[in-house]
């Protein structure tokens, strides 16, 4: 059954305030390629984004699956796999073997982000959460000034010189920043749209029929640096 269709369709789709990385346009592309749609991107803050597409206004990006999610999304087939990693100070290594582990530490986090279920059930309790605005490299900064004790960076490489390019580190003991040795979550992520939408009906069905037709372009994609 093919994806691609005789009717152009065109799909809002919220992205990251700066813009779309080079990997996500690159994937948009094949599938847009492949179901015959006309990306219209809506440049917004994450939390902006889902709010958005909880109004039927756009796709939301890169979303995680949760029960809450669940009773107002709907969501495409898996994109790729996230891999969440934590990132301290150099001096304020730890062992992390569990959520124990971050008792009293203050977690950067982007406002609307949902962690995967552990880190969840101890959102408050276990793990103080401070919420922002602002993008991975201010979040970077804020790790180094003392304001928060860690934060949560994912991509999907589960190479760990690959974060650190996309941190932006220095190689060795020069960067005032490590990530501890293993991801802490690995997880698949999705395009989704309100329950019930019109983008759920007509955009979702195209999707996953090119993300299946795509298959071995965006794996190959997915496991390159770009």
């Amino acid at each position: 059954m093919p994806a691609r269709s005789t009717e152009r369709l065109q799909v809002p789709i919220g992205l990251g305030s700066k813009g779309p990385r080079p990997f996500v346009g690159k994937l948009l592309d094949l599938i847009a390629q492949a179901a015959n749609i006309e990306w219209q991107p809506q440049f917004v803050p994450f939390a902006r984004q889902v709010l958005m597409a909880e109004r039927g206004q756009c796709l939301a990006f890169g979303l995680s699956r949760s029960e809450p999610r669940e009773l107002v999304f709907e969501f495409s087939e898996p994109l790729f796999v996230n891999h969440a990693w934590l990132v301290v100070r150099r001096d304020k290594v730890f062992n992390y073997r569990g959520v124990e582990d971050l008792r009293d530490r203050v977690l950067c986090l982007p406002r609307g982000v949902v962690m995967g279920p552990e880190l969840e059930a101890a959102r408050g309790s276990l793990i103080q959460v401070k919420q922002t605005d602002v993008d991975i490299a201010a979040r970077v900064r804020m790790v180094v000034a003392g304001r928060c004790d860690l934060l949560l960076a994912t991509y999907r490489s589960a190479r760990p010189e690959s974060l650190a390019r996309m941190l932006g580190l220095p190689p060795g003991s020069a960067s005032e920043l490590t990530y501890l040795p293993k991801p802490v979550e690995v997880s698949p992520v999705y395009l989704a749209a309100a329950r019930g939408s019109d983008l759920a009906q007509r955009a979702l069905p195209r999707i996953n029929i090119a993300l299946r037709q795509q298959a071995k372009a965006i794996e190959a994609l997915a496991n390159s640096d770009i």
